[in-house]
């Protein structure tokens, strides 16, 4: 009896101590579904506030560079567009002899740019028909100060792409033409990559142009900003 009064008040001091801990530690210890869930749902406001501030952002710079190229400050019209677009038509033409082997091992590439055969039909029988189109956009829409900054500066780059294919043409007459092995295989992946770079450049460009925006294409983008006052 002695001993168990001994120790009963230490024991209910512990058990008192410990139910206070317990009761001061309740809120950290609380289950954490509940208590995340709390946090989970602020922190999902707070993505998508940061989300659509990014968004209102990025659109704002978007309208930003199509006024600042627009020619009355605002966005381009329908025909500033669809004429910013037209010169990309150039470069494409011009590549479409680096796509040969990509056509034949690929049909489907050959039949998505299949609509295309009649105009290039009539742009490789027309005698100097590349150097015509080539001065008409330098001349017609480069150096027209008539026509908005928007559309000389895509018309700028579609030269400047068709100008890089220079590049490949003079390797291919410096270098010949391999007959077999791996060489073989080089030249077929450089001629696939040449025409896969024209061809997504001029996608973009086009649909970028289409859509009113400044589409800056890698290589040429710096080179155009400088060439259109």
């Amino acid at each position: 009896m002695a001993a168990f009064m001994h120790v009963g008040p230490r024991g209910l001091m512990s058990s008192s101590i410990s139910s206070s801990r317990s009761a001061s530690t309740a809120p950290l210890l609380a289950p954490k579904s509940f208590t995340t869930g709390k946090a989970l749902a602020f922190r999902s406001t707070t993505s998508s506030t940061a989300a659509g501030a990014k968004q209102q952002q990025s659109r704002a710079r978007c309208v930003s560079v199509a006024a600042r190229y627009s020619k009355g400050g605002g966005s381009p019209d329908v025909q500033e567009r669809v004429l910013a677009a037209v010169p990309y038509l150039l470069p494409l033409l011009d590549s479409f002899g680096y796509g040969r082997f990509l056509f034949y091992q690929y049909p489907i590439v050959r039949s998505f740019v299949s609509p295309l055969a009649p105009l290039l039909g009539v742009y490789s029988s027309v005698p100097f028909a590349p150097l015509l189109c080539f001065f008409a956009v330098y001349l017609g829409i480069v150096q027209n100060q008539q026509w908005s900054r928007f559309v000389r500066f895509n018309g700028m780059q579609a030269m400047l792409l068709d100008i890089l294919l220079i590049l490949p043409r003079l390797a291919e007459q410096v270098f010949s033409t391999p007959t077999g092995g791996w060489g073989l295989q080089a030249y077929i992946t450089a001629q696939n990559t040449v025409w896969v770079f024209i061809a997504v450049c001029v996608v973009y460009g086009v649909i970028s142009s289409l859509l009113g925006q400044a589409a800056r294409i890698p290589l040429v983008a710096d080179a155009a900003e400088q060439q259109v006052r």
